[in-house]
């Protein structure tokens, strides 16, 4: 692919399971805070910005996902806070890890790491023959030695949600932790912490919820909080204490951040979650269930949708075309999407013999329209498997 290929305009985006489109308001937050930044310098920056960085980007999580300010945590990505979290716990020989097949790979690397000097038994919680994660086969396996169950809410190669409501009551009165990936639900499906608690919640902003890269956040419990201890620390939650002892300044879930992050990034990340209140849960599922009814209905198009439950994220790959070429195809014709790594989900994916595959993701900013034009420019390029040829003058211009 060339440079020429890539666009800011395109006809249909399609790639919110990688990167969301960020509104107008989001861009301009972050460009009237760098335009402050580069006046006056960056701390003098920050201390004009101090309530929305130490108060109001906590608060838009804790009210999109109805929990505590005090249960948040900031970080630079889903993948560092997952990871800050999960190797704070105490694991040992004696403990089980439950994992799904859908799990991320940066997930199982730390796991499979953690494993190496702790000894503990990571397993794999099996599928039902239609995809979904077996929760009966959790109720009969369940024991005091599963220290942590971690569920991909919903996968990055795949549209299948795993329901939280029946783990949060199956970890209910144990020792078991539940952690739970919400990478991609994050802003595509209602999450609510207080309904269905769990220990452990890590997402980032550049996906569905539409704010700069850069940002994430995990949601700790207070039983998380009490048996996890970060393996780094920082000033800002941390200092020495006479005779050399360290003593924390709270007990929040802050104490798991560093002190450094992009504050122009969380500017932005402060107004997508506030915007990200308003999202229209229902309709991204019909335009979700719309692009996947249509596109397996496409000769040589084949769809990879597991599980009973989806939205949000289509997974294809076509009988005569690679997924490079097909990938390619859309993206001249104007179709943003994304061509995915069958490692990245191992043990779904690659177990299932698709090394490489074409994801389509639906957002909360795409259109019936969008969806339509793609579905097109994929039945022409089933139709004759060749390139269809590069956007024309009816280009899109993402602007608001």
């Amino acid at each position: 692919m060339t440079d020429r290929t890539y666009t800011a305009r395109w006809r249909s985006y399609l790639n919110t399971a990688g990167s969301g489109l960020q509104s107008r308001e989001t861009r301009e937050a972050v460009a009237d805070y760098l335009t402050l930044e580069g006046t006056v310098g960056s701390y003098f920056a920050e201390r004009a910005y101090a309530e929305l960085i130490e108060e109001g980007v906590y608060r838009g999580v804790a009210r999109l996902f109805n929990c505590p300010r005090e249960a948040v945590a900031m970080s630079d990505s889903a993948t560092r806070a997952w990871h800050s979290g999960v190797a704070a716990l105490t694991l040992t020989a004696r403990d089980i890890v439950w994992t799904t097949p859908y799990e991320w790979a940066g997930n199982l690397l730390l796991l499979k790491n953690l494993q190496r000097s702790a000894g503990f038994t990571i397993q794999e919680i099996p599928l039902t023959p239609c995809g979904d994660v077996d929760v009966d086969w959790c109720g009969r396996h369940i024991s005091d030695r599963v220290a942590l169950i971690s569920v991909t809410h919903m996968p990055s190669c795949t549209g299948a949600v795993t329901p939280l409501a029946p783990f949060s009551q199956l970890v209910r009165d144990r020792r078991t932790l539940l952690a739970v990936d919400a990478c991609q639900s994050a802003g595509n499906v209602p999450i609510d912490l207080t309904a269905t608690p769990v220990d452990l919640l890590t997402a980032n902003g550049k996906k569905s919820l539409l704010a700069p890269r850069g940002t994430g956040f995990a949601v700790m419990s207070p039983r998380f909080r009490a048996s996890a201890d970060p393996v780094s620390v920082d000033v800002h939650t941390h200092a020495f204490a006479p005779g050399g002892g360290i003593r924390r300044l709270t007990d929040s879930a802050r104490r798991f951040e560093l002190g450094e992050k992009s504050v122009p990034a969380f500017v932005g990340f402060d107004t997508a979650l506030r915007q990200a209140l308003h999202n229209d849960w229902d309709r991204t599922a019909a335009l979700s269930r719309h692009l996947r009814v249509r596109a397996g209905r496409i000769p040589g198009l084949r769809v990879h949708a597991p599980g009973t439950h989806h939205t949000g994220i289509l997974c294809v790959t076509h009988e005569r075309l690679t997924p490079e070429r097909l990938w390619h195809t859309l993206c001249r014709a104007g179709v943003a999407c994304w061509l995915i790594d069958g490692a990245h989900t191992p043990n779904h994916l690659l177990r299932a013999g698709i090394p490489q595959a074409v994801r389509l993701a639906v957002g909360p900013r795409t259109t019936r329209e969008e969806i339509d034009y793609a579905i097109g420019v994929l039945e022409e390029t089933g139709g004759r498997g060749a390139t269809v040829p590069a956007m024309g003058r009816q280009e899109r211009e993402y602007s608001a």
